[in-house]
C-alpha cells in the first residue's frame, strides 16, 4: 500500500508538472502568436499616445508653467501618468476578453475627448472638469457659453484627436484578422503583474511628491500627478461624499457654526462710516469681466475708463479687491456678493444648492422695508438664476422677458446691449420706496470679438484678444457713464448708495504674455495673481472727495461693508467690514491666501512677500494660514449641509 501510495504520489507530481508545463506553453504560445504581437503594439501605442496628450495638457494650460520640461516634478508627473494608464489597461485585460480591443478603442476616444474638454474648460474657468460640473452642464448653459469656450480652442489642440482615424483603421484591421480569446488564468496573471508593478510605481511617485496644500486643490493634484489621476481622485471624493451619511447637519455642526459667528461678531468699538447711507437706496452693478488693471490705464493717450476714473474721485475706491469665483464664474460672483459665503467647493452653488436657506443681502434689506430687484437681460434659466434669486430673497427677477431687444452689443452679437439694458431698467423699478437693485451686465463678456470694429484706438493691439477686451471695457465704461447720468437726472444718485464692481477676469492665463507686455510687468506666479483684482467703487450721498482704500479684500467682504454703511446687522457674513478692519486678507476658492503682507499660492505651496515677491519660509505662516482658511471649512459646512435652515 505504501509503495502504491508513493507510486500514486509520483504520478500526481507528474500531473502537476504537466499542468505547469501546459500553462507555460500556453503563455509562450500566446506571447509569440503573430496576431497578439500586433496587438501588443496597439496597446503600447495607446499608452504612448495618451501620455503625450496628458503631457500636452500640462503645458497647453500652463498648469505647469513654473517648471522646466525635465524638472524633477515633471518627471514624477510623467511616471504618474504612465502608471495610471497601466492600471487602466490592466483592468481592461481582466474584464474584457474578445472585446478587449473595442474597450481599449472606446477608452482612447473617451479619454482624448475628456482631456481636450479639460483643456478648453481650464482656459475659461481655470479649473478642471469635475463630476458636479459635468452634471450641471445642461444644454442651455453650454449653448450660452459655447462661443466663449470655443474661442479658446487652438488648432494645435487637434493633437488630442489627430491619431484617432489612424487608430480606428488599425483597430478594424486587427478585428478583421480575428481577436483571439485569452484564457482567464493568463488574463488574471497579466492583470496582477501589471497592477502590482503600476501600484508600486505610483506609490513610489506619491511618496516622493510633496502633498502639503492646506486645502484640497484639484489643480494641484493635476499638476503633481497628471490630469487622468485628478479625475480619478475627483471621482473618489464625489462617491465618498455622496455615499456619506454625513449630509445632514448634526446639532453639533449647528452649534459649531453658531459659536464661530458669535465669536466673530463680538462687540466692537464704534465704527467708522456707520449708518452714513442709512435709509438710502442700494444700487449695485456687477460689471462683466471688469478688471482692476483697466481702471486708470491709458492706451494711445486715451483713458480706457474715463467715466469710472471720474466717479472714483468722489467715491470710496477699493483698489486691492480680488474676485473669488470658481466653476460658477459670474454666478459665483453674484453668490459671494449677496451671501458673504464662498462659492461651492465644486460646481456652482446656483445650480447645486438653489433650495438652501441663505442670510442674503436682499433678505436683510427686505427686513428693513426695501423692495428688492435682480436685473439681467438674459434668459431666466441661465445659471439657474430664476430659482436662486428666489432663495436669495429678491422680490422680482427682471430678465430678458421684460426687455425689448432693440439694440445688440457684445456677447455672441445677439445679447441686449448694456446701453439699452440700463436705459430700459429704470422704468421697471418702483423708485417711490427704498429699493435694492442688483444689475448684472453682459456686453463685455468673453470672447470680445464683437468689439473688433468698435471705434477706440488700441494701436498695435488691434485685432488681438487683449485689444478687443480693452475695447469691450471702454464700451462698458461708456454705458456706466450714461447709467450714472440717468441716476443723477432721476434724483437717485444723491439718494442712493451706489456700488460698482467687476465679477471676474477677462484675460485668461494662457494669454498672459501679451497682457504682461502691455502693463510692463515680468511674468511670475505672484505677479499674475496680483492682477486678479477687480475694481470696487462705493459712492454714498454727500461724498465729494474720494478716498482710496488699499486694504486687501475680496467680494465676500462687500456685504458686511455695505451693512455698516447702511446700518443694519449682517450676523452671518463670513467677510469683514473693510472700513473698520486693521488687517486685510482674501481667501480664494482654491485655498490660496493673499494678505497685506504676503501671498500664499496653495497650488504651488509657496509663499511670497507681497511687495518684493521674494519667497518666504512657509513654516512661519502655517498657523495663521490655518486660522484664516477655517472660513472655507465653515462656508462649505453651511452650503453643503444647509446649516442655516436649522438656525
Amino acid at each position: 500500500m505504501d509503495d502504491f501510495n508513493c507510486k500514486k504520489g509520483f504520478y500526481d507530481i507528474d500531473n502537476d508538472t504537466a499542468v505547469i508545463k501546459r500553462v507555460k506553453t500556453n503563455l509562450i504560445s500566446s506571447l509569440i502568436n503573430e496576431t497578439l504581437k500586433k496587438e501588443y503594439w496597439y496597446w503600447i501605442y495607446f499608452i504612448l499616445s495618451l501620455m503625450l496628450k496628458c503631457v500636452y495638457f500640462q503645458f497647453a494650460t500652463k498648469i505647469n508653467s513654473i517648471n522646466p520640461f525635465f524638472s524633477q516634478e515633471n518627471i514624477l508627473m510623467f511616471f504618474s501618468v504612465l502608471f495610471t494608464l497601466l492600471i487602466l489597461i490592466s483592468s481592461i485585460l481582466l474584464i474584457f476578453n474578445k472585446n478587449r480591443l473595442t474597450a481599449l478603442f472606446v477608452l482612447n476616444i473617451s479619454l482624448s475627448i475628456l482631456i481636450m474638454s479639460d483643456t478648453n474648460f481650464f482656459r475659461y474657468y481655470y479649473s478642471l472638469l469635475t463630476i458636479p460640473v459635468i452634471f450641471q452642464a445642461d444644454i442651455k448653459l453650454l449653448n450660452s457659453v459655447d462661443q466663449s469656450i470655443m474661442s479658446l480652442f487652438k488648432i494645435k489642440d487637434l493633437i488630442y484627436l489627430f491619431d484617432l482615424p489612424f487608430v480606428f483603421v488599425w483597430f478594424k484591421n486587427l478585428k478583421r484578422k480575428g481577436i483571439e480569446k485569452v484564457n482567464f488564468s493568463l488574463r488574471a496573471i497579466s492583470f496582477i503583474l501589471i497592477f502590482i508593478i503600476s501600484f508600486i510605481g505610483f506609490f513610489a511617485v506619491y511618496k516622493e511628491t510633496k502633498i502639503d496644500t492646506l486645502v484640497y486643490n484639484g489643480n494641484y493634484i493635476a499638476r503633481k500627478f497628471g490630469v487622468l489621476y485628478s479625475h480619478f481622485d475627483n471621482a473618489k471624493i464625489y462617491i465618498s461624499e455622496n455615499l456619506s451619511s454625513d449630509k445632514n447637519p448634526t446639532q453639533k455642526d449647528v452649534n459649531y457654526v453658531k459659536k464661530y459667528f458669535s465669536k466673530k461678531n463680538e462687540a466692537t468699538s464704534s465704527r467708522k462710516f456707520k449708518g452714513i447711507a442709512k435709509g438710502k437706496n442700494l444700487i449695485v452693478v456687477q460689471a462683466e469681466a471688469l478688471q482692476g488693471f483697466m481702471v486708470g490705464t491709458k492706451i494711445s493717450g486715451e483713458e480706457i475708463t474715463p467715466n469710472l476714473n471720474s466717479l472714483i474721485k468722489e467715491s470710496l475706491y477699493f483698489n486691492n479687491l480680488y474676485y473669488q469665483v470658481a466653476s460658477g464664474n459670474t454666478s459665483d460672483a453674484e453668490f459671494v456678493f449677496n451671501t458673504s459665503l464662498f462659492p461651492a467647493s465644486e460646481g456652482a452653488a446656483y445650480i447645486r444648492y438653489p433650495q438652501n436657506t441663505y442670510y442674503s443681502l436682499a433678505k436683510m434689506l427686505k427686513g428693513q422695508g426695501y423692495k428688492t430687484y435682480a436685473l439681467h437681460a438674459f434668459t431666466a434659466q441661465f445659471w439657474n438664476r430664476e430659482e436662486m434669486y428666489k432663495s436669495l430673497g429678491f422680490d422680482k427677477f427682471i430678465n430678458s422677458n421684460y426687455y425689448e431687444m432693440d439694440d445688440f452689443a457684445g456677447w455672441e452679437s445677439n445679447a441686449l446691449s448694456d446701453m439699452s439694458f440700463f436705459r430700459q431698467s429704470f422704468d421697471k423699478i418702483d423708485t417711490s420706496t427704498p429699493f435694492y437693485s442688483f444689475f448684472v451686465t453682459l456686453s463685455s463678456h468673453h470672447p470680445f470679438e464683437y468689439f473688433e470694429d468698435y471705434e477706440f484706438n488700441v494701436g498695435e493691439l488691434q485685432g488681438t484678444l487683449l485689444g478687443n477686451f480693452i475695447k469691450a471695457i471702454n464700451y462698458e465704461d461708456k454705458c456706466l457713464g450714461e447709467f450714472i447720468n440717468q441716476l443723477k437726472k432721476r434724483g437717485l444718485f444723491e439718494n442712493s448708495l451706489l456700488v460698482i464692481y467687476g465679477d471676474h477676469s477677462g484675460i485668461p492665463k494662457f494669454e498672459a504674455d501679451q497682457l504682461m507686455d502691455f502693463l510692463g510687468i515680468d511674468f511670475s506666479e505672484a505677479e499674475w495673481i496680483k492682477l486678479q483684482k477687480v475694481p470696487c467703487i462705493m459712492h454714498y450721498p454727500g461724498l465729494k472727495n474720494g478716498e482710496v482704500m488699499n486694504i486687501t479684500a475680496g467680494d465676500i467682504d462687500l456685504l458686511p461693508t455695505i451693512a455698516n454703511l447702511m446700518d443694519f446687522e449682517a450676523p452671518y457674513a463670513l467677510g469683514n467690514d473693510l472700513l473698520n478692519s486693521e488687517y486685510g486678507y482674501v481667501i480664494l476658492r482654491n485655498g490660496s491666501v493673499i494678505t497685506d503682507n504676503y501671498i500664499f499660492l496653495n497650488e504651488l505651496c509657496e509663499i511670497y512677500d507681497s511687495k518684493s515677491g521674494k519667497t518666504l519660509n512657509i513654516k512661519n505662516y502655517e498657523k495663521e494660514l490655518k486660522t484664516i482658511l477655517k472660513k472655507l471649512y465653515i462656508s462649505d459646512m453651511i452650503i453643503e449641509k444647509d446649516i442655516f435652515s436649522k438656525f
